[in-house]
């Protein structure tokens, strides 16, 4: 059974007059709310806020719900303890992903978030694979928004959210709780390296809680709300699957997202593919490459090796904190080696672009040399 909620008014409204707006798979989300520089470096030494709110959401109930969506993941969750998160793949019947989600597990519900771009193609996903009356997955995407802060110093954003120190909260789990008579589920999970935590809250009180965020800056960091491409490239530094560039068309052996799967799960709906997958050679996978900032590369342009094509660029940012740019490329899979030099060829400009492979973590995230107190 599914049951969806009526359409209302999502968070990024109220600041479409003064930010980028990109379109994900039908959603408008913030591209950028002023230049992209600015809010990579409060990620990285400050509070950045982020509107989540467009991600899909859908909470499952019913007897054996858990059976139900784990049947459908990479991840083995039939253990995981009541509020606690995990990150997992949706995995078809063929072994392709469906989408990279997070889960959150209460004793009576899961909730299901997804990416932006693959947020209807999930909820299909869950439709079709339910034939069961017993399990009700019902569509609170718009009703419920979802607001992250992540940087150095989040977790003294965090705390007067809660009413316990929040240095007893671990990394993926959560807990239910109420602030100025608001419910709220607060997590801490997060992409960018850095410390990261996420409120669930109704849609219709979520402004409020983004404005108070917003005031909470003090002498010792800034708080200020930051869009996804300043989130792709703290994403990609620290190697975080994003599933907008690396699952096009890709195996996840392809991707290197075989560290998502419990292979030991015994049965589970892409297991047949998956053990075939194992079985076989792997001839191309994604490598990072990093390359001067005066040059330009985009997502297509070929990879060369001593003028044979073995690869195409999958992703490119800038990264301010190397001055560098960084790429992700799909190469032979004996090119997957950090410190090897390479080339590539511009589609835009028509040179050949020196590269180099490097290994992840690209930086180290400030958030790891602080400790919460």
């Amino acid at each position: 059974m599914i049951t969806e909620n009526a359409n209302t008014e999502i968070l990024t409204q109220s600041v479409k007059d003064f930010s980028n707006i990109l379109n994900k798979g039908g959603y408008e989300v913030v591209g950028s709310y002023s230049d992209v520089e600015s809010e990579y470096n409060v990620i990285r030494n400050q509070v950045a806020l982020i509107d989540y709110s467009a991600n899909g959401k859908f909470k499952v109930t019913g007897d054996e719900h858990v059976e139900f969506v784990n049947n459908l993941l990479s991840f083995d969750i039939e253990y995981l303890d009541i509020e606690k998160t995990a990150f997992s793949l949706i995995l078809n019947e063929e072994g392709q992903v469906v989408d990279l989600v997070t889960l959150y597990k209460q004793e009576d519900y899961l909730l299901i978030e997804t990416s932006v771009a693959k947020r209807n193609e999930v909820y299909e996903f869950l439709s079709k694979n339910n034939d069961s009356d017993e399990i009700v997955i019902e569509d609170v995407s718009n009703t419920l928004s979802a607001i992250a802060f992540e940087g150095p110093y989040a977790w003294k954003l965090g705390q007067p959210l809660i009413d316990f120190d929040i240095s007893s909260l671990p990394f993926q789990s959560f807990v239910e709780t109420t602030w100025n008579d608001e419910k709220l589920i607060f997590a801490r999970t997060g992409v960018t390296g850095e410390y990261g935590y996420k409120v669930f809250l109704p849609t219709v009180s979520a402004l409020k809680i983004w404005s108070f965020l917003l005031t909470q800056s003090d002498d010792q960091f800034t708080v200020q709300p930051v869009g996804t491409q300043a989130i792709n490239i703290a994403m990609l530094e620290v190697r975080q699957p994003n599933v907008e560039f690396e699952v096009n068309h890709l195996s996840i052996f392809e991707s290197c997202l075989e560290w998502l799967i419990s292979f030991e799960k015994e049965e589970f709906l892409a297991k047949e593919a998956i053990d075939q997958l194992k079985e076989q050679p792997v001839e191309r996978r994604l490598v990072g490459f990093v390359f001067d900032e005066k040059e330009t590369l985009t997502i297509g342009d070929t990879i060369l090796v001593e003028n044979e094509n073995i690869g195409s660029v999958v992703q490119v940012e800038y990264s301010y904190s190397l001055g560098k740019k960084l790429g992700l490329a799909l190469v032979n899979d004996e090119f997957v080696v950090s410190g090897l030099e390479m080339g590539a060829m511009s589609s835009e400009t028509g040179n050949r672009v020196d590269i180099k492979t490097a290994s992840s973590p690209y930086i180290t995230p400030k958030s790891w040399g602080i400790k919460i107190v």
